[in-house]
This record gives C-alpha cells, structure tokens and sequence, in this order.
C-alpha cells in the first residue's frame, strides 16, 4: 500500500513544480529586495542580497539583469560602480566595479562595515573614482 502512495505523491510534487515555480525562491532563499530603477534604462532589474557577515560587517550580494553595456549610454562609460553611503550627508564610498558578462548580467560580492545605507550603481569612465559623476542608475536602502 505505501509503493502505491508514492508514485501519486511523486507527481503532485513535479506538477506543484511545473505549475508554481516561481514561489520556489520563497521557500528556498530568494534573489533578495529588487533595486529601483532609473527610467534611462528602464529593462535592467537589480536585487541585493544583505546578510550578517564575520566581524559584525554586512555581506552584499549583488546581481543586476539587462545591464546595457557601459559604452553605448548617454554619455557613454567604460564601467559600473557600485556605492555604499551612510546617510544623506556623507559621502559615497565606492565599494568595486560592477563585472558585466555578454549576457549583460552583472555580479558583486564584497562586505562592508556598514549597516545601514543606501546602495547605488552609477557608469563610470573609470572604477576607481572617488565620487560618482553622474546620477545613480540603479538604487536601494538597507536598514539593519
């Protein structure tokens, strides 16, 4: 009787997959808060994912969707970069360029000691400046 029990079970659970995947990144972590976005390129999506690191820093995880290639906005860039900044009055600190793959699909992994800021991603000519020079593209606030 329970071999029986099985094979029904087994297909309601592929069928519940097939019909309602989507609520599967609910149950097993999902891609985190989405970004805001700016209406200059309104097809990129951004998440962040924040946790609780080692030292009592704040992890992020970042993935940013339909990102146009850096070189062909108005005015055209050369990258990416990614800001943390502590409130409305301090300044941004650039936290690394954003790597962009051919699939305009970009990543970011990296810590910070903060714990409440907001997180912004501008196009740069270079990844190593020191303030952003343009407005920011895609956006967030993490409070902790």
């Amino acid at each position: 009787m329970k071999s029986s029990l099985r094979v029904p079970l087994a297909a309601a659970a592929v069928a519940g997959c097939l019909s309602g995947c989507a609520t599967f990144p609910t149950l097993f972590g999902s891609a985190g808060p989405k970004m805001s976005v700016s209406p200059t390129i309104p097809a990129a999506e951004g998440t962040v994912r924040f946790a609780r690191a080692t030292n009592d820093n704040t992890s992020i995880d970042l993935k940013v969707h339909h990102l146009a290639n850096p070189e062909k906005l108005t005015p055209p860039a050369k990258n990416y970069v990614v800001w943390v900044r502590a409130s409305q009055t301090a300044p941004p600190q650039n936290i690394g360029a954003l790597t962009v793959d051919n699939n305009l699909t970009g990543t970011l992994r990296t810590v910070t000691s903060l714990h409440s800021f907001g997180l912004s991603i501008t196009a740069e000519v270079t990844g190593e400046v020191q303030a952003p020079t343009g407005p920011p593209l895609l956006w967030i606030e993490h409070n902790d």
